[in-house]
């Protein structure tokens, strides 16, 4: 179980650094650009992912959440701002940099693990650790769609990153 997951957060690593790679390639005033869609800009989705990841290691190096006081929920929102604040006036590229940072904190955390399928308490339920990773995975494949849409809307293509495509590069 463990190597099927560290593959899906393989994929997961893969496809944010193809888009952001692809968003190098286009004009900062493109991906920073204000639209109407999910977020005000692709860039600020981008954000998003790399703030829910750093959210999920912080939540599994401090081994879960069993306090959802107001107290708890006011520094997480504290947290949530200062990482947020870290990405303010970066280009993607540093972006990118910043995501693979906390790819291989990740690598690190779930190569430490001695089981993959360890419970996590979560405020009002557990789950296994495999499942929030999956989760993290699927959050990233929703709003990567997110930013094809929005290139769309912007009438440029997106670029690849179906979980398909990514199996096809491993096999290349």
């Amino acid at each position: 179980m463990k190597q099927y997951i560290m593959q899906q957060f393989e994929y997961h690593v893969w496809a944010n650094r193809k888009v952001c790679g692809y968003l190098q390639e286009l004009a900062e005033e493109v991906y920073q650009k204000k639209i109407v869609s999910v977020f005000p800009t692709i860039y600020d989705a981008m954000v998003h992912i790399y703030v829910i990841d750093h959210g999920w290691l912080s939540f599994f190096t401090a081994g879960g959440v069993t306090d959802m006081s107001a107290e708890y929920l006011s520094q997480l929102k504290n947290n949530i701002d200062s990482v947020v604040a870290e990405t303010k006036g970066k280009r993607i590229e540093e972006l990118g940099q910043m995501m693979g940072d906390l790819a291989e904190q990740f690598r690190i955390f779930i190569g430490q693990l001695e089981d993959i399928e360890v419970i996590y308490p979560s405020g009002a339920f557990e789950a296994r650790c495999l499942d929030y990773i999956q989760h993290m995975v699927n959050h990233g494949t929703y709003h990567r769609g997110n930013v094809t849409a929005m290139l769309r809307q912007l009438e440029l293509p997106g670029t690849p990153t179906d979980y398909g495509f990514y199996l096809y590069t491993l096999s290349q």
